[in-house]
């Protein structure tokens, strides 16, 4: 009897500790497909592993993963912003068409920025004040910052008369680390230190878990919906800007589908789109994934277009773990 109870309790802990190792890689699916998507790529071609692919992926990680920062911001509220490709390519044609109007560098990352921002701040006045749902005012807010962006030189680029500082942002390096990198993680520090560790980020959970308990509790929601619109505008300005710098010209079709780039990001790296769960890191090891999905195929030879449609399966995936955990 006593022989028979030990082996029961040993069965017992073996199925205990294989749940507890596939909850694990279930609980970290976004780290799991870094680390098997790295594998993989790195056997495929010996070119993936290399120091430069590396900084490279870094560098084009920066876009995707500051417009995902404050994307969590917004999903964590259970809002959606469908808008940030647009400003991203708004943000910059302005920026450009500033370095060829004469402005000084530094105003015109400013008034970039502050653009950004107002447009954000535009989509929370019509997500609060007229009671918009997300979707349809950030949807409205794409459209109209697009046609701005096309209207402005009538759909061509700004490429002639750009002022050489402004390419620093983009372009210079710090040694051998670009300067879209060093911005990356300054952005990371402060977004990560915002959300974890202030009560903007505990209001930010709250009215995402429940908006009405957050109401009676006293949180300001109206108000903080308008900052956390406001800071996705602001990212996805910053990307703009970098973008633009990057590329050495102001287009209008800069960014386009970079919202779901952000969003699949997002919910790769936990964050639910039901509100009141999201987190920084996590939301950075999601772009991470969907950057280096993205560097690996283009390496091996995979057409933009069936990128596009592999990028859908994932957040198709994302969202299907989501439910599964649940």
């Amino acid at each position: 009897m006593a022989t028979n109870k030990k082996t029961e309790q040993i069965k017992n802990q073996e199925v205990i500790s294989k749940k507890s190792f596939g909850q694990i890689i279930i609980n970290n699916a976004a780290l799991t497909a870094l680390v098997l998507l790295m594998i993989l790529f790195a056997i495929v071609n010996d070119c993936f592993l290399t120091t430069n692919n590396m900084i490279n992926i870094l560098t084009q990680v920066s876009v995707t993963a500051i417009i995902a920062f404050g994307m969590t911001f917004v999903i964590t509220a259970a809002q959606i912003d469908l808008s940030v490709g647009s400003i991203l390519a708004l943000a910059g044609m302005i920026f450009m068409a500033l370095s060829v109007a004469g402005v000084p560098v530094f105003l015109g990352i400013i008034i970039t920025l502050a653009i950004g921002g107002f447009i954000g701040l535009f989509s929370g006045y019509l997500i609060t004040y007229f009671k918009l749902p997300s979707f349809i005012a950030t949807l409205s807010m794409m459209t109209v910052a697009r046609g701005i962006a096309l209207l402005m030189r009538g759909g061509t680029t700004i490429c002639e008369g750009i002022q050489p500082s402004y390419f620093w942002l983009g372009q210079s390096k710090i040694g051998r680390i670009p300067m879209p990198i060093i911005v990356l993680i300054i952005i990371f520090i402060i977004m990560d230190f915002v959300m974890t560790r202030t009560t903007f980020g505990t209001y930010n959970r709250a009215i995402g878990s429940n908006l009405e308990a957050s109401r009676l509790a006293g949180i300001s929601v109206n108000p903080m919906l308008l900052k956390i619109m406001a800071i996705s505008g602001v990212c996805a300005a910053i990307a703009g800007i970098i973008t633009a710098s990057r590329l050495g010209v102001g287009s209008p079709i800069t960014g386009y589908m970079k919202e779901l780039d952000a969003i699949t990001a997002v919910i790769l790296g936990g964050t639910a789109m039901t509100g009141g769960v999201g987190t920084i890191r996590g939301t950075f090891i999601g772009a991470l994934v969907v950057t280096i999905l993205t560097n690996g195929l283009t390496i091996i030879g995979v057409s933009s277009y069936w990128q596009q449609i592999l990028l859908g399966f994932v957040l198709i995936g994302a969202l299907a773990l989501k439910k599964f955990q649940k």
